[in-house]
């Protein structure tokens, strides 16, 4: 991808634990399914737990005055909420289900708990972090660098490559969540989808697309 580091998922931090320090965590977790749509995690809650996201795809956002900022993507295995674990009494962004979900609750006193007695856990806890702050700083660096066409490209290989893994995949974003994952109006997002489909970049069908020339989109994106 453009962005230069791909996704990772953190259920390797689990095998660094104990069967003790397993059951502090397991003591007061719960497991709940999402359907799509529904708010997991609202933005200004009081910030109790750590979540994990067992299952699905999620979309972290931050809701301002006017419009949501879409922040990332998020698959299968991954922490969710961890930015609130120290720092902040409140979460500081949304997480919403883009796809029937099944997500871990545990309990942020018992995480912290393991966190301190477990510093191979901790380590990799903080990689996590990083890696999810670097994918979001460079991310918007594509945002502020590129053109209308380019982003739109890059957001495309990224569905394809990085989500989805297949050049035909079924979109979970409206058009207005992709108009706000790139930082564009609606009306540009559906105008430069329609000029790609035109090129024959792409083809489309409501919320269906392929692929069809994924080295000019390569191209678009590279220097866009």
């Amino acid at each position: 991808m453009s962005d230069g580091l791909k996704d990772i998922t953190h259920q390797t931090a689990f095998k660094k634990l104990s069967a003790a320090e397993m059951d502090i965590l397991n003591q007061n977790k719960t497991k709940l399914s999402y359907k799509k749509n529904e708010v997991i995690i609202k933005q200004g809650a009081i910030a109790n737990n750590i979540l994990y996201g067992v299952s699905g795809l999620f979309k972290l956002h931050i809701e301002g005055a006017k419009k949501d900022v879409i922040l990332t993507l998020k698959k299968d295995n991954v922490f969710l909420g961890l930015t609130s674990l120290y720092l902040d009494k409140t979460y500081i962004y949304s997480v919403t289900a883009l796809e029937d979900c099944v997500v871990d609750i545990y309990d942020k006193n018992d995480f912290k708990k393991v966190l301190k007695e477990n510093v191979n856990f901790s380590n990799e806890i903080l990689m996590y972090v990083n890696h999810n702050s670097a994918k979001i700083f460079r991310r918007y660096l594509c945002i502020t660098d590129k053109n209308a066409r380019g982003k739109i490209a890059d957001m495309i290989l990224r569905m394809a490559n990085d989500i989805y893994e297949s050049l035909t995949f079924t979109i979970a974003l409206s058009r207005q969540e992709i108009a706000d994952f790139v930082g564009l109006s609606m009306e540009n997002t559906i105008r430069i989808l329609k000029e790609f489909e035109t090129d024959k970049l792409i083809k489309l069908d409501g919320r269906s697309f392929e692929v069809l020339d994924k080295a000019a989109l390569e191209k678009i994106s590279d220097f866009g």
